[in-house]
């Protein structure tokens, strides 16, 4: 089964209502800018031409391309300072990537109280989104854009309930900072959904591709299940591995082993790979992080955790 007849099946929130649930809440708004180039990035044929015209018309778009393709991620020898040479040197998917990460930033609620931690929230989506990109890179080369993506926006609605539902999702939150259960696990325990189905809701409100929603919508599925609703052929696997990494707010290093046996189980990812898919994530963190305005202690902790159970394996590290 296709990934479009999915959608119907998981992806369009049965279990939940959350068009009730969101009734009186003004969800956040991306820029018209931003579904201009995610329009014209999903084209069969994208026209650089066009792109380029959206994105030189947003100040702040521009300085955001150009900053990331100037970036030690690239490591050019000479500056870049066009729009259309940096969208060539980007590429269409991963320029769709950098205006959603930066725009979305800006766009989502920051709730009230210590509940939520804005930077360790971006922190943990980061380090999440260039985990399954780089799994992505092994087991579904040449998607590793699109892994990215879907895991950049995954968690959209986690914000979005803890703003409007506040007194019903907060006992969820609380549970989760003081356990060890997936936040999934509870959320479907207490209310028979979870925060993927609802970020797919949201992602269906903004008009996204359907491909990207029905992603969405299963990164909090098991492998098994990704089977059931025919998206092994996908790269929901690796979106759903990498959404395993604990946040950097949850020190369980024990979910960090998880994640390496679900690799290495459901997508015959090979346990040598991850020195490499190590060096990687950090590497591009460390390119990228001060871009969304974090720091890197949050995401020290993180990384430590992943760090110490790939040495359990055996593994050395080269940093």
């Amino acid at each position: 089964m296709g990934l479009i007849n999915t959608i119907k099946m998981h992806a369009a929130i049965a279990s939940g209502n959350f068009g009730r649930m969101f009734a009186d809440t003004k969800l956040p708004a991306l820029p018209q800018a931003v579904a201009s180039v995610v329009d014209e990035v999903n084209k069969d044929e994208p026209d650089t031409t066009a792109l380029e015209e959206i994105i030189a018309s947003e100040p702040e778009f521009s300085v955001k391309v150009l900053s990331t393709v100037n970036s030690s991620l690239f490591a050019l020898r000479a500056k870049v300072t066009g729009v259309r040479h940096a969208i060539t040197l980007l590429g269409f998917e991963r320029l769709r990537s950098v205006i959603l990460s930066h725009s979305m930033l800006e766009a989502m609620p920051r709730p009230e109280g210590d509940l939520f931690d804005h930077e360790a929230y971006w922190t943990d989506t980061l380090l999440r989104s260039l985990l399954a990109q780089s799994v992505a890179k092994r087991v579904r080369p040449g998607e590793e854009e699109e892994a990215f993506t879907a895991m950049l926006v995954a968690d959209v609605a986690i914000p979005v309930l803890l703003t409007t539902w506040r007194e019903y999702y907060e006992p969820i939150l609380k549970n989760w900072r003081s356990g060890r259960q997936r936040l999934a696990s509870l959320e479907r325990d207490a209310y028979s959904w979870d925060h993927a189905q609802a970020s797919a809701w949201i992602l269906q409100r903004w008009d996204f591709p359907e491909r990207l929603v029905c992603l969405v919508g299963a990164h909090s599925l098991g492998d098994a299940e990704i089977k059931e609703y025919g998206m092994e052929d996908s790269v929901a696997g690796c979106i759903s591995v990498a959404s395993r990494l604990p946040s950097c707010l949850v020190r369980d290093h024990g979910r960090c082993e998880r994640l390496i046996e679900h690799a290495s189980s459901d997508l015959g990812l090979r346990r040598e790979d991850w020195p490499a898919i190590y060096d990687e994530v950090l590497r591009k963190f460390e390119a990228v992080y001060a871009q969304f305005n974090l720091t890197s202690d949050k995401a020290d902790k993180t990384l430590d955790g992943l760090a110490s159970s790939i040495r359990t394996q055996g593994l050395e590290l080269a940093l």
